[in-house]
């Protein structure tokens, strides 16, 4: 019987899930609502939603769709005192469901005068939006971009202990966490355990991006960093954001420029002790003849990763196998082997 309750209060759940939104968001509610509650009495969580209903009815006002609660409140109270109030009100709140979040991921840059306004997404992702924002007077500067990742972005990131192989979890203050109940949090993927990898993961980019910045590479400068994203460089205009190198054709004449400044930057990371790990067309972005490379929460360290040899020469082969489009040809593990030894002989 029990059984029987809980499908039908999964049904109707869902069924609500798919009128509200579209497809590809519905599924990931769904999924994440099945993955996060294990149900063992169908009746008592009747109850005790009922009784959380009940109560939100006696406490509910009524529903503002362009700000949060909280927001409007304090714009009320404002209105009523005749007081100015700086409240984080972006000019971009998403659709409804993500107001709330974007404010709360967000709201801190505006807070320590980072950003002014959230303008737009840019890109949209299973594991992490992109947003462009003005950027506060205080950084010399007029957009920056704000990448806000997924609560559950790595909860389905195929392979994802050969990443951390030989690596250690890293806490949001930027230190490993050595402790034994913490990794047996991550290992077993528990709640806490999926929280600490997302936290991990992301101070992992934050770290690799501030390190190659400070190195020379061509990779975005951070201009901050929150529990659930990180402000950097902005490439492209207000109305128009640089493009995946995937989706541009280059004559072999500004290809082949452009091939030996990228080598040259995954040199740069070897010699930091850095191999990219998912490095692609698809993750160096390009605009005008300038370009960055993103994307690095995956970054292993070369020495200390078993896969990380590995992880490299699929980087290289890559974007060789993209140049070579453009008419830029070469052979990737012979290439990888070079830059391998070369870095290897440096020490």
């Amino acid at each position: 019987m029990a059984n029987e309750i809980t499908n039908e209060i999964t049904n109707k759940i869902t069924n609500k899930i798919t009128d509200d939104f579209d497809d590809e968001i519905a599924s990931e509610i769904t999924n994440e609502i099945t993955e996060d509650f294990e149900i063992d009495d169908a009746t008592t969580l009747i109850a005790s939603n009922r009784t959380r209903r009940d109560i939100a009815r006696k406490n509910s006002s009524p529903r503002d769709k362009s700000l949060s609660g909280a927001v409007k409140e304090m714009l009320r109270d404002a209105a009523k005192a005749e007081a100015q109030v700086d409240v984080f009100n972006p000019t971009f709140k998403g659709k409804q469901f993500e107001e709330n979040w974007l404010l709360e991921s967000l709201g801190g840059f505006y807070s320590n005068h980072l950003i002014a306004d959230i303008l737009s997404q840019v890109k949209g992702g299973k594991e992490a939006n992109v947003y462009c924002c003005s950027a506060h007077a205080q950084l010399g500067i007029e957009l920056v971009a704000a990448k806000v990742y997924r609560p559950r972005m790595f909860r389905n990131l195929k392979n994802d202990a050969a990443y951390r192989a030989g690596g250690n979890l890293i806490g949001d203050d930027g230190k490993s966490m050595f402790k034994s109940r913490e990794q047996r949090a991550v290992a077993k993927r528990s709640k806490v355990g999926l929280q600490m990898l997302h936290g991990s993961w992301l101070q992992n980019e934050y770290g690799a991006l501030n390190q190659l910045h400070a190195a020379g590479a061509h990779v975005p400068r951070t201009y901050g960093v929150h529990e659930n994203a990180i402000l950097m460089t902005y490439l492209g205009e207000r109305e128009m954001a640089a493009v995946p190198l995937a989706q541009v054709h280059l004559e072999r004449d500004e290809a082949l420029p452009l091939f030996h400044s990228i080598v040259e930057d995954i040199r740069v990371m070897l010699a930091n002790d850095l191999v990219h790990g998912d490095l692609s067309a698809y993750n160096i972005l390009y605009w005008q003849g300038e370009y960055l490379i993103i994307d690095f929460p995956q970054a292993v360290n070369r020495w200390k990763n078993p896969n990380a040899r590995e992880f490299f020469d699929r980087d290289v082969l890559r974007v060789c196998e993209y140049f070579a489009t453009c008419g830029v040809h070469g052979d990737p593990m012979r290439l990888a082997n070079s830059l391998w030894e070369d870095a290897l002989g440096a020490l």
